[in-house]
């Protein structure tokens, strides 16, 4: 059997150092940053500071993660396809670092356009960030699969890179939120304390992206292949074909959806449930980074003890039914909230630390079946399907506050109101998380089938016999 692929940098491919670990794990601050500061305050920011109706706003993020839907193939394989002494992965992150800080400022600018012509500047600057953060989003995560074939150093790895991406949701989230409030109590105009906080968070994913991009020079496990598909669409419709795949973009699907609605309902919580300001609610988000932080450490040596995808099971489904319970419970104080959140960061660290480790897995049952390394086309549409998540979830999340009869000029809600508003906090997450899971248990494989699958995918490499005997269900 001819042996198609040959590694240039073997040596790699196992135990990673400590600081190679770190160095690529910083520009996940960069990635849950600029996903979770536009999921947590972009919906927020248009209806009650540049004076869009949430209907529209929601709008706004459906489209932009629409034409997302185009980019995000095109991205990832022309990432399989570079060739360069750079790597394949790399050269993306150093052209999309500075277009992406500069396009995150601009999003949260408030504009002297009217009509038409402001939403029209709000639908442009989010389709250019999303094309820039696909930019840097999927070939850094397509990284992570390069630098080791080593399952279990792949959860360590991304153990180690969530740990950082937590740091990442607190400049997202609690960093910002302290910003804000604290420039409006000097005296600053609103949109000027959101502009100021946007251009912090600019900062922090450019520089944040060039430390992994300088950190990882020569770490990136390159293959050289014989035979390229020339068909972008034969790529994508044979990476679906996969069962495993299918089942895991699901799961993330689910995922984004109950993320998306919990994020960018939670000014919207605070404001009229719990009645607190921004300075006040930033202490749910730096509940959520303090839990993670904590959780994600100690969730790389359970998930290599007791196997990831089971760890992953148990806590998302912990945290989903903590969730839908919630609704019936109520939420009505800030010590409460803080509790509620602390018990739902168990899913949400799962999730968020797990699920790249067993994307990872799948690219060597797509490579064991075609012959070919497609890390960037698997990422992705796993990229795509968590933007499309919280772009359907942005969507219903804005019909659900216009329906329920929300004014952004009221002090107080109506009681319809306040009940969507703690639904999509509770109720419609939970449900999604819970689906989430349900994905993960239908998911097949599992360590020892991944075991005998790359035993039998290093002999197919060699040009030697091998047995499919152990992992029959992957195929």
């Amino acid at each position: 059997m001819k042996n198609t692929v040959s590694e240039r940098i073997p040596e790699i491919s196992g135990r990673l150092s400590f600081r190679t670990k770190l160095g690529y794990g910083v520009a996940s601050i960069a990635d849950a940053t600029l996903y979770d500061f536009v999921a947590s305050f972009f919906l927020f920011f248009l209806s009650d500071v540049a004076g869009i109706s949430p209907a529209f706003g929601g709008t706004i993020i459906f489209i932009a993660v629409v034409w997302d839907a185009i980019t995000d193939p095109l991205i990832g394989t022309w990432s399989d396809r570079t060739k360069s002494k750079y790597g394949k992965r790399r050269p993306f992150l150093l052209g999309s670092a500075i277009p992406l800080g500069i396009s995150v400022v601009l999003l949260f600018t408030v504009v002297g356009f009217e009509g038409m012509a402001k939403n029209m500047y709000y639908l442009a600057m989010a389709m250019i960030l999303w094309l820039s953060y696909t930019c840097f989003n999927i070939p850094y995560y397509a990284l992570g699969a390069s630098l080791t074939s080593d399952n279990d150093e792949r959860t360590r790895l991304s153990s180690i890179r969530q740990v950082f991406n937590y740091v990442g949701l607190f400049c997202a989230s609690a960093l910002p939120s302290f910003v804000i409030g604290f420039f409006i109590e000097t005296g600053k105009p609103e949109e000027t304390a959101w502009l100021y906080a946007a251009i912090i968070i600019g900062l922090i994913i450019t520089i944040t992206i060039l430390i992994t991009w300088r950190t990882t020079r020569g770490k990136e496990i390159i293959r050289e292949e014989e035979e390229h598909s020339n068909s972008i669409i034969k790529d994508i419709m044979e990476v679906l074909r996969l069962k495993s795949y299918i089942l895991i973009i699901l799961a993330s699907l689910f995922y984004a959806i109950s993320y998306a609605l919990l994020t960018s309902d939670i000014l919207f919580f605070t404001t009229y449930i719990l009645g607190v300001g921004e300075m006040q609610a930033s202490l749910l988000f730096v509940t959520i980074v303090i839990a993670g932080i904590i959780l994600s450490a100690l969730l790389g040596p359970i998930a290599v003890k007791f196997d990831k995808r089971t760890v992953f099971i148990v806590l998302v489904t912990f945290s989903a039914l903590v969730m839908i319970a919630m609704k019936f419970i109520g939420i009505s104080t800030l010590n409460g909230a803080i509790v509620y959140m602390a018990m739902y960061s168990f899913g949400s660290a799962a999730y968020w630390t797990l699920i790249y480790a067993l994307i990872y897995d799948v690219t060597e049952v797509d490579e064991f079946k075609s012959g070919r390394r497609r890390e960037g086309v698997i990422v992705s549409y796993y990229s795509f399907f968590i933007k499309l998540g919280g772009a359907i979830a942005a969507q219903v999340a804005g019909l659900i506050l216009e329906v329920s009869g929300y004014n952004p000029d009221a002090v107080e809600q109506t009681p319809e109101t306040l009940d969507a508003i703690l639904s999509l906090q509770t109720l419609y997450p939970g449900i999604f998380m819970l689906l989430c899971a349900i994905m993960i248990m239908l998911f097949p494989i599992t360590r020892p089938r991944y075991q005998a699958l790359t035993a039998a995918l290093e002999l197919k490499r060699q040009g030697k016999e091998y047995s499919t005997e152990g992992f029959e269900e992957l195929l």
